[in-house]
């Protein structure tokens, strides 16, 4: 009995290896080799003359190909997210943030959760790296965010400018404040109880 037990664990150790050994497998990751088309389509939008790229993952196929170069704006970006499918998303976010106009790539990798088979899950998570790689370090791409989301509805103006330009002191306001020494502004002892009423100052 306890022979059985280990070659069935063996069997299903072996195949899920077949599974994932795929063209390059890297520490970060799976790399897949990437579409002639889509190496083209994020060349065009780092040069600007696309604003929009998404990518899919063939996978019968074990290759990243391209899946839509449609112009998208700001208030189109939501549409273009699937809902039952995992996509990557490179978008030139255009925008003006204290007084100067911006143009920032950013870099979105919508993942539907559970309305994904548990391979797509890992294939997509396991790309993501290494095709980053390939986008900054040989494309030369320069990416000013890395965002994921599970819905298209999460991308809202204010939710895209939030994450390209983070609140840095949103926590320290918190804290900003610290309590002046004691007996001193009594009037604002008088929250912590009666007793305490009896000696405020001026």
């Amino acid at each position: 009995m306890t022979f059985r037990i280990y070659i069935i664990c063996f069997c299903v150790q072996v195949q899920t290896e077949v599974s994932v050994d795929t063209k390059h497998q890297t520490l970060q990751g799976v790399a897949f080799p990437i579409a002639k088309e889509a190496l083209q389509a994020l060349e065009k939008l780092k040069n600007k003359q696309l604003n929009y790229v998404q990518l899919q993952i063939d996978i019968k196929n074990e290759t990243i190909v391209l899946a839509s170069t449609l112009p998208t704006e700001l208030k189109d970006l939501p549409k273009r997210i699937p809902k039952d499918s995992a996509r990557y998303h490179f978008f030139l976010y255009k925008h003006s943030h204290e007084g100067d106009h911006l143009e920032s790539i950013v870099f979105i990798y919508s993942m539907p959760g559970y309305m994904c088979s548990i391979r797509e899950r890992m294939l997509y998570s396991s790309c993501k790296s290494p095709l980053l790689e390939i986008v900054e370090r040989q494309l030369w791409m320069q990416i000013i965010r890395k965002i994921e989301i599970g819905d298209g509805d999460e991308l809202t103006p204010e939710f895209l400018y939030e994450e390209v330009h983070p609140k840095q002191h949103a926590h320290k306001q918190s804290f900003a404040k610290p309590k002046g020494p004691a007996g001193k502004r009594g009037i604002r002892r008088l929250i912590r109880g009666p007793a305490e009423t009896e000696t405020p100052t001026d």
